[in-house]
């Protein structure tokens, strides 16, 4: 019986080693947003997808674009320290239309 893993520490050995467990990994963003950025960002903004290393990131209006974006630096890290990875390299805004 000690020679066989139980389920869920075979799906997380996987998922850590494939590229569908970074993608999950990646996707936490989107559930968990509001608590990533604080309730005030997340009024004003969404994360709508990445491209590669890259965060894209739906904004209310021009000016929480250029706040955001002098901020971008504290968002990556934020959201890197979230997921325990360096995932997100950059990010940019995109204002809502």
């Amino acid at each position: 019986m000690d020679k066989f893993q139980d389920m869920k520490s075979i799906l997380s050995d996987v998922l850590d080693n494939s590229d569908l467990g970074k993608k999950v990994k990646r996707y936490r963003v989107f559930n968990h947003w509001d608590e990533i950025v604080g309730k005030d960002i997340g009024k004003k903004t969404s994360p709508e997808r990445f491209i590669k290393d890259c965060l894209y990131i739906n904004v209310e209006n021009p000016t929480w674009s250029n706040e955001l974006s002098m901020m971008s630096e504290q968002l990556i890290l934020k959201i890197n320290s979230f997921l325990k990875e360096n995932i997100v390299k950059e990010i940019r805004f995109k204002i809502k239309h």
